[in-house]
Order: C-alpha cells, then sequence, then structure tokens
C-alpha cells in the first residue's frame, strides 16, 4: 500500500472484477470499513504529497463507498488543514454511517443533507433549504484551495439528478473562479460511468483523479480531458 502510479497507460479494469476484488478481499479477512479507511488514508496521503498542508478544502461525499473514502480522506486531512464536509444523502452502507460518525468525532466541520425525499442527515450542521445551503457553499468554495469529490463511485447511474446534479454544477462553477481550486475526485469523476467513459454533462471535471487498484476501463477511454490527471493508488487488493 502507499504506492501511486500514473494511471494512463496502466490495464483498465472493469467495474465487476473490480467488485470481485472487493469481495475476494473481504472473504479473506479485510472487512470492508478496512478497505475503506486504505482507501481514504491513501488519498489524504497523495493530496498532502501533492499539495501540502495549509489548505482550506471542502469534501464532497455522497450516501454510498465512495462517500465513506472521501469521509476518511477528510479525516486524515484535517489534521493539518481547514476541511469541512458536504454530505449529500443518508450514508446507505455500515461503513459509510461508521465514518461520518467518526469524523464528526474528530472535530471535521460537517454540513449535512438528506437525499431527494429524505430526512437531513443525523451527524453534523444538518442542512433542511438545499437552495440558502447551495448559497452558502458557493461563498465558501470561492475561498477554497481545494475540493475533494468524494459523490459517486463505479456503480452511479447516469444521468446525475436532483441534489447530486445541483453538487456537480457547483463544483463545476469554480472553474471561472479568477483562482480556482484544485479538484480531485476519488477513485471515478462523479458522473462518469467507469466501464463505458460516458459522462454526464455536468460531470465533476477534476485536475485529478486517484484511482483505487487500477485505473477504469471508461476513465482510459474518456481520456485525460474528463479525468485529469489519473494516479493510481495500492490499496492492497492484489492481482
Amino acid at each position: 500500500m502507499g504506492h501511486y502510479g500514473k494511471g494512463f497507460g496502466m490495464e483498465g479494469i472493469s467495474v465487476s472484477r473490480m467488485r470481485e476484488l472487493d469481495s475476494k478481499a473481504v472473504a479473506a479477512g479485510t472487512p470492508v470499513l478496512e478497505l475503506m479507511e486504505r482507501a481514504g488514508r491513501e488519498c489524504a496521503k497523495f493530496i498532502g504529497g501533492e499539495f501540502g498542508e495549509g489548505k482550506r478544502i471542502l469534501v464532497f461525499c455522497g450516501p454510498g463507498n465512495n462517500g465513506g473514502d472521501g469521509l476518511v480522506c477528510a479525516r486524515y486531512l484535517h489534521k493539518g488543514n481547514s476541511v469541512r464536509i458536504c454530505v449529500v444523502g443518508e450514508p446507505k452502507t455500515p461503513a459509510a454511517k461508521g465514518n461520518l460518525l467518526r469524523a464528526k468525532k474528530a472535530g471535521v466541520g460537517i454540513i449535512a443533507f438528506g437525499g431527494d425525499g429524505e430526512g437531513a442527515v443525523a451527524a453534523g450542521e444538518a442542512k433542511a433549504d438545499w437552495k440558502a445551503a447551495l448559497k452558502e457553499l458557493g461563498e465558501e468554495l470561492k475561498s477554497a484551495d481545494m475540493v475533494v469529490d468524494a459523490l459517486l463511485g463505479v456503480g452511479a447511474k447516469l444521468p446525475l439528478r436532483g441534489k447530486m446534479l445541483d453538487a456537480c454544477r457547483l463544483i463545476n462553477s469554480s472553474a471561472g473562479f479568477a483562482k480556482p481550486p484544485k479538484i480531485v475526485s476519488i477513485d471515478v469523476p462523479t458522473g462518469m460511468d467507469a466501464d463505458t467513459g460516458k459522462t454526464d454533462y455536468d460531470a465533476v471535471a477534476p485536475d485529478i483523479t486517484i484511482c483505487m487498484h487500477a485505473p477504469k476501463i471508461g476513465e482510459l477511454k474518456a481520456g485525460e480531458r474528463k479525468t485529469g490527471r489519473l494516479v493510481v493508488a495500492d490499496i492492497g487488493l492484489g492481482g
């Protein structure tokens, strides 16, 4: 673990094969929570090495395990930076739920929103008015040095809708700033099909994507214009 390779030039992996490797690791005794811890820790380690400390960072986390990776990443980045988490949707997996509570316990600032039609997340500073919250986040975005995109991972279904669509549009709006923040996506840019490379019109356009284990086939098909620079984090899944 801890090795970072260049994604372009490597062989891509399919979503089904990635899930198979995850399942094998769990069956061999590595809990999902540990895999999530490795992924988030390695992302934070790469970001720290690439950009240093003392940054203002917004971490956008979705309801699944990709969001859980983001929560772990935020917890580690919090040690040397000013970090704020925006949770979009109720965490749906036990590992993600647990890491939301761990991030809160670690003192990371959290703004939480329920998914469409759902109640607000219990942890953190729950917001009921999404439009007002978007305006508030937009102001925070103006002073951010970095955005981490952990909204949707390899299981994303297109097109983007609802709050996910709003969040992606907000992130991408930073491209028009005089000093735009760096955008780092975890595993797959939100809004990209990890197998086909098809991207939603409002998919997040990162500067860097940190791929877990290997670049996804769709990322290689989409190319650097859609993924930014690809780097690969070894999280100990083997072949």
